[in-house]
């Protein structure tokens, strides 16, 4: 067994283009550290808008970049990076700008400069799914991330 986190794209077989957002699977080898955030979802936007909304919030995008920075502002308090990060579960509601469907194009389209980018390559494993509603009725979207890192004894 490998000392490193091994990471398994997605096979070229499967042609859409969401398939080369996510690894197929990842392998952590024993010993190494992990962490799992609890749900994050957006901070505010436009305090001039009326609180509980998705004004107050923000689109889409908008709160997408707001999530995915207060994950990798809480990962590196904790000396981890988002390179680090092997698993991502996304969870959307309605999106009244979209014609009452998750925006997902807008979400993949912030995701993609926080993974699988020329600055950060890694990809983790992720899962997106729409549900009912999320606790902050403004929210579109909440995102929990699991991290792991080979630590050299």
């Amino acid at each position: 067994m490998s000392d490193a986190i091994l990471r398994h794209p997605t096979p070229l077989s499967i042609q859409e283009s969401w398939a080369r957002e996510f690894s197929q699977a990842i392998e952590i080898p024993a010993g190494a550290k992990t962490i799992t955030l609890s749900g994050v979802g957006a901070l505010p936007c436009n305090r001039e808008a009326g609180p509980r909304t998705v004004a107050y919030f923000g689109d889409m995008q908008t709160q997408t970049r707001s999530v995915l920075d207060q994950i990798r502002q809480i990962l590196e308090s904790r000396g981890y990076a988002l390179g680090d990060v092997v698993a991502v579960q996304a969870l959307f509601v309605a999106d009244p700008a979209n014609d009452g469907m998750p925006d997902f194009d807008a979400f993949s389209t912030v995701y993609r400069d926080y993974f699988g980018s020329p600055a950060q390559p890694a990809l983790p494993t992720r899962t997106r799914a729409q549900v009912v509603r999320l606790v902050e009725p403004g929210w579109l979207v909440e995102v929990t991330v699991t991290a792991a890192r080979v630590v050299n004894a």
